[in-house]
C-alpha cells in the first residue's frame, strides 16, 4: 500500500488534537498578570502537550518520506498510536488541575511510555517490511529517537514515585526539547 492516505488521516488527527488542547486552556479570571500567572499550570501542560504533539507529527513526517511500502499492521499501530495521542488533551487538563497528584503524573507519564512503545514496534515493522530503503533505518533512529525518550519518561515515574510527582512533567519537557534539538540537526 502507498502512505498517502495514511499520511493525511495522522496529519488531519494531529490537528485536530492540537485544536482541543488549546480549547481547554481556561481562561483567566480577568485581564491581569496575576490572573495570568494563577493558571500557569495549565500553560506548562499545554506547552508540554502542544511540543509532544508537533514532534510526533515532525517524526512521523520523516519517517514517511522514507518508507516505500505499508501494511494494514503499520495502519493500524498508527492507529493505535493516534488513540494513544488522542488521550493528551484529556491528560493535560487533568494534570493541570493536579499537578503535584501522583496519579495525574503518572497517566501522563505512562501515556508518553506507550506512545514511545507504539512507535518502536511501528519502527521494527518499518525496517522489516522496507529493507531496500537504507535511509529509513537511519530516519527512524530508533536509538534516538525512542529508546533514550523511554528511559527518560521511565526514570520520571520513578522519580515520581519516590515523592515528586513533578518529575514526569519535567522529564517529559527535558525529552521533547532533546529531541526538537536533535532533529533539528
Amino acid at each position: 500500500m502507498e502512505t498517502g492516505r495514511l499520511e493525511a488521516f495522522y496529519d488531519a488527527i494531529i490537528a485536530i488534537i492540537v485544536t482541543v488542547l488549546v480549547l481547554e486552556l481556561p481562561q483567566p479570571a480577568s485581564a491581569s498578570i496575576a490572573s495570568l500567572w494563577a493558571i500557569r499550570t495549565s500553560y506548562f501542560a499545554y506547552l508540554i502537550s502542544f511540543l509532544v504533539c508537533v514532534n510526533l507529527w515532525q517524526y512521523h513526517h520523516v519517517i514517511y518520506q522514507h518508507v516505500e511500502k505499508i501494511n494494514a499492521k503499520i495502519i493500524w499501530l498508527n492507529i493505535l498510536l493516534l488513540l494513544i495521542v488522542s488521550i493528551i488533551p484529556y491528560l493535560t487538563t487533568f494534570v493541570a488541575n493536579n499537578p503535584f497528584s501522583l496519579l495525574t503524573q503518572v497517566l501522563y507519564g505512562v501515556d508518553f511510555v506507550l506512545i514511545n512503545f507504539v512507535l518502536f514496534v511501528m519502527a521494527r515493522l518499518l525496517i522489516r517490511i522496507n529493507p531496500d530503503e537504507g535511509y529509513l533505518k537511519d530516519a527512524l533512529d530508533v536509538k534516538n529517537a525512542i529508546v533514550i525518550p523511554s528511559i527518560f519518561f521511565i526514570v520520571g515515574l520513578i522519580v515520581a514515585l519516590m515523592g515528586h510527582p513533578i518529575a514526569i512533567s519535567i522529564c517529559c519537557l527535558i525529552t521533547i526539547i532533546r529531541s526538537i534539538v536533535y532533529s533539528l540537526k
